[in-house]
């Protein structure tokens, strides 16, 4: 009967020992966030790659070099550019990085030569349902807004080319080579 009695009396302290810890823990302030309306803020987070906007335009820096492209041990960018129509130098017409691949190594970053990439910190929960969605066009923003580099007419490469004379018919056919 004592050891029933011992046994009670044990487990009753303990529930009190247990709801002791619950309220205490009831009023303090929580540790954790409601996260899609609260975000803590990260710190040393390398999110993805984006532009660096200058403040003067609002256009990006980038003069399409291909430094970042040689650099970037996963190969996931790709940027196209074009003649301007105006003056001939090099204009930025497409440049895309596959987030699947990159790996967050910050090389591009780090040998651009006018410092036009950084990492975009607070996107750092970027989810997908398909892959498509993963490739971004870092232009688009720029695109949308019609920034001045987005507006400089280019040449297009196919037009560039001239078509090669038509050669001179010939006079006499060629002599077929003997099957063997």
């Amino acid at each position: 009967m004592i050891k029933y009695l011992s046994e009670v009396f044990n487990g009753f302290v303990g529930l009190i020992q247990g709801m002791a810890i619950t309220l205490r823990y009831a009023v303090k302030k929580p540790v954790t966030v409601i996260y899609p309306k609260e975000r803590i803020p990260m710190k040393r987070f390398k999110g993805p790659i984006s532009f660096v906007v200058e403040p003067k335009n609002g256009d990006h820096l980038c003069i399409a070099c291909n430094a970042c492209i040689k650099t970037c041990p996963s190969r996931c960018m790709s940027l196209e550019a074009r003649k301007s129509a105006v003056d001939g130098k090099r204009v930025l017409t497409d440049f895309k990085v596959n987030y699947m691949l990159c790996s967050l190594c910050s090389l591009c970053i780090d040998v651009c030569p006018t410092d036009a990439l950084r990492h975009d910190d607070p996107n750092y929960d970027m989810v997908s349902l398909t892959q498509k969605e993963l490739v971004m066009d870092l232009l688009e923003p720029f695109r949308v807004k019609g920034t001045p580099l987005t507006k400089i007419p280019t040449v297009d490469p196919a037009a560039a080319v001239k078509p090669a004379a038509p050669a001179a018919p010939a006079t006499s056919p060629a002599p077929e080579a003997p099957k063997s």
